[in-house]
């Protein structure tokens, strides 16, 4: 705190003391004083009920969006369940899928896709090289 502050301070608290002190030996002063007196309020509080209004706004908009918030939450919830689901099934078929070309390239004896990979029947060649690639 700066000096002047302190003696500002000092002489405030030196005139509440006095002031205590006239009342101490004279009573009366307290009746000259009306204490019902109203504060009046500040031009700052004129504009607080437009504000309070405003803030009461903005949480009910609040309130309405974390609703909406919260539905498409459950909404993406139960998509996801259903994608888990679907994506189970789809393992499944794969799976499946594995199976029966596992069998039917078992029972051929290698692929049977019309390529001219050699394979299967055919047998292998292993370090041949056949028009200059390796078999």
């Amino acid at each position: 705190m700066e000096i002047e502050q302190l003696v500002e301070n000092a002489h405030r608290r030196l005139a509440l003391r006095r002031l205590l002190i006239a009342i101490e030996r004279n009573p009366d002063f307290l009746e000259a004083i009306d204490m019902n007196r109203t504060i009046k309020r500040p031009i700052e509080l004129a504009g607080f009920a437009g504000r309070l209004n405003r803030a009461e706004k903005l949480e009910n908009d609040l309130a309405v969006t974390g609703q909406r918030y919260d539905t498409v939450l459950a909404d993406i919830d139960d998509q996801h369940a259903a994608l888990k689901g679907h994506v189970g099934s789809l393992e499944t078929t794969r799976a499946a899928l594995d199976q029966v070309i596992g069998r039917m390239t078992a029972s051929n004896g290698g692929p049977n896709d019309g390529s001219s990979e050699q394979g299967g029947s055919f047998g292998t060649f292993d370090g041949q090289v056949i028009d200059g690639k390796p078999v």
